[in-house]
């Protein structure tokens, strides 16, 4: 019966790691509907919300209708340790809504009075394939991050929807 029990509650506890993966990479895409507000006033809209919402703003590439930004965030870490996730987000101002893309994710570790390290987020995900306390530190490393670009995305959202 405990054997049942567990291969039944097994695919929840592996379901609820939820940060996006495509091609073995931190991922997100998607797109986000905008009634009754023109794509010209959608990407006035994103470029006027874009450098108050995301740390360390940096243009990498823009056109009439899109932009493509560097950002980072920072993570919750022991006083020893500072955590950053870089990552790059592009917004496409479509009729009727405007797409997102958050690619390019890297993670950056360092300890006080050391040299960071820098780890792709295959390198990242690539760690939960491993076994022992690792792979706990890195779910939740996960799970933080995800949580970040969720609340990014909803905080975008609810911005470019307002008309302020």
């Amino acid at each position: 019966m405990k054997v049942f029990f567990a291969l039944l509650v097994l695919p929840l506890f592996s379901a609820s790691q939820t940060v996006h993966v495509k091609d073995g990479s931190i991922l997100y895409e998607g797109k986000e509907k905008v009634t009754g507000v023109s794509a010209s006033e959608i990407y006035n809209r994103i470029q006027h919300i874009l450098p108050s919402l995301i740390d360390d703003y940096q243009i990498e590439k823009q056109s009439a209708n899109a932009v493509r930004a560097r950002g980072e965030l920072n993570l919750k870490t022991p006083f020893n340790i500072i955590r950053t996730v870089h990552y790059s987000m592009e917004l496409r101002a479509v009729e009727n809504g405007y797409e997102y893309l958050i690619d390019s994710v890297s993670f950056t570790e360092r300890k006080r009075g050391e040299k960071p390290s820098t780890k792709s987020s295959k390198e990242v995900l690539d760690n939960m394939s491993e076994q022992g306390a690792i792979v706990g530190e890195t779910e939740r490393l996960l799970n933080e991050t995800d949580m970040r670009f969720q609340k990014l995305l909803a905080v975008l959202r609810t911005r470019v929807k307002s008309k302020k």
